[in-house]
């Protein structure tokens, strides 16, 4: 688990996981988006590699690239 934070700390040093009570669910956060500090809810039940995965997934520098496969994806389904 801490190499986990770690490895997500090497990706922005904002970055910290909570684990919020109430739903049960690990949520990653950035201290430097304040005051909502939430990035994303996680889907796993603990920390791993798919973690990092995920967090460098849904950075904001991809926007571009996660757009434009979003839009591949759609005009696949519109096809069929």
């Amino acid at each position: 688990m801490l190499g986990v934070c770690a490895r997500l700390k090497s990706i922005d040093e904002g970055y910290f996981v909570f684990l919020n009570y109430k739903t049960g669910k690990l949520e990653v956060h950035n201290k430097e988006c304040a005051p909502n500090t939430l990035c994303l809810v996680l889907p796993y039940d603990r920390l791993d590699e798919r973690t990092v995965r995920r967090v460098r997934y849904t950075r904001a520098e991809r926007i571009r690239e996660t757009l434009a496969r979003i839009e591949r994806e759609n005009a696949m389904l519109q096809l069929n």
